[in-house]
């Protein structure tokens, strides 16, 4: 992988106006305590058309080794043709930068749908922060260009947006590759952010918890997938390729993963070595109907909620510029999921058989 550009704007004290904010020397972040730190991804490009990362050391039931390869990692401006003319781009501003801190769960707010801030973690609590440039009120930008319905409360800007792409091979069996690969144009994730924190447990065991808001808004998406051995791109047409690959345009989805005063996420790892994430009922923390009732109204008037929007969703075919709809194939048209809120969830990680 190559980075020909890669430089962060450091500052602290996010509480002062964008104009008093100044990058920071090593001395003077040394004097900082508890202000949490703002970073700028400062004309930055990611060209790994020649690199190749391998995944060990996960087995199957056997015992076996199942190598993931990960090629093709770009990062860059917008227009950059799925990596093939990458130049840097600057994700995040002083305005509005990323933002690492540890602080009070009382001090914490999310921004719902319906343009309300609302307290999602609980009182008293110490919470690792990292969340991403913010959505606005108002006075933001479109979120996707030329999309209304995805809002223009982005603070991005249309220089902000990014071209990402990856490669990954899955090694199924011996002999046998699977690939898939995707690309999106003209991404932006704001207001996502993952909060993270100490609780005790059912069983008094600490673990950790948190939750985690994940905006993907993207003027297309490109998902490839085939066999390995029927991927060879420099012998195959634009429709053979086109007739593997889903493409989404003009797409978005607003993801909520745990409601920390009553439904936080819970990660940990089972006894056989499993991952689990899991979000309990809200309502498991009330001991009486009336608590429970109360946790069932707080989570229903203020959970953010989780929307999947794509407003053209077409199976095959190719597209004549890299924004536009494509043409042949299967057309679904537009699809939506909106308010959909979990009661409960659980994703365990599993041996492969």
């Amino acid at each position: 992988m190559i980075s020909r550009s890669l430089s962060l704007m450091i500052f602290a004290g996010l509480g002062v106006s964008a104009q008093a904010m100044e990058p920071l020397s090593d001395a003077e972040l040394s004097d900082v305590q508890g202000a949490g730190l703002g970073f700028v991804l400062d004309q930055v490009l990611l060209d790994g058309s020649g690199a190749q990362i391998v995944i060990n050391d996960i087995t199957d039931g056997q015992g076996r080794n199942v190598p993931i390869s990960v090629k093709n990692l770009y990062l860059g401006a917008a227009g950059s043709n799925k990596g093939a003319n990458l130049s840097p781009v600057t994700i995040g501003s002083l305005d509005h930068p990323f933002e690492l801190e540890l602080a009070k769960g009382e001090e914490l707010r999310t921004l719902r749908d319906d343009g309300q801030w609302v307290q999602t973690t609980p009182n008293n609590i110490t919470v690792l922060s990292f969340k991403f440039p913010e959505r606005l009120v108002a006075g933001g930008n479109p979120c996707i260009a030329g999309y209304a319905a995805a809002g223009s409360n982005c603070s991005t800007n249309a220089s902000g947006r990014a071209d990402l792409g990856v490669r990954f091979d899955f090694q199924v069996a011996a002999g046998r590759t699977e690939m898939l690969a995707l690309d999106f144009h003209q991404l932006v994730m704001d207001g996502s952010y993952l909060r993270l924190w100490g609780d005790p447990g059912q069983n008094g065991n600490g673990e950790l918890v948190g939750e985690a808001r994940i905006n993907i808004f993207a003027k297309t998406l490109e998902v490839m997938s085939c066999a390995q051995a029927n991927c060879n791109t420099a012998g195959e047409t634009a429709a053979q390729r086109g007739a593997r690959t889903l493409y989404i345009t003009n797409g978005y989805a607003n993801i909520a993963l745990g409601y920390g005063k009553s439904q936080p996420l819970r990660l940990r790892s089972s006894a056989d070595g499993q991952f689990v994430l899991e979000l309990q009922n809200p309502t498991t923390g009330g001991t009486t109907a009336a608590q429970r009732q109360a946790l069932a109204s707080d989570f229903y008037a203020n959970a953010p909620r989780t929307n999947l929007v794509f407003e053209n969703l077409t199976v095959g075919g190719t597209r004549s510029s890299p924004t536009a709809i494509p043409t042949g194939g299967y057309n679904f048209g537009r699809n939506e999921i909106s308010g959909l809120s979990f009661n409960y969830l659980k994703v365990s990680s599993y041996d492969l058989r």
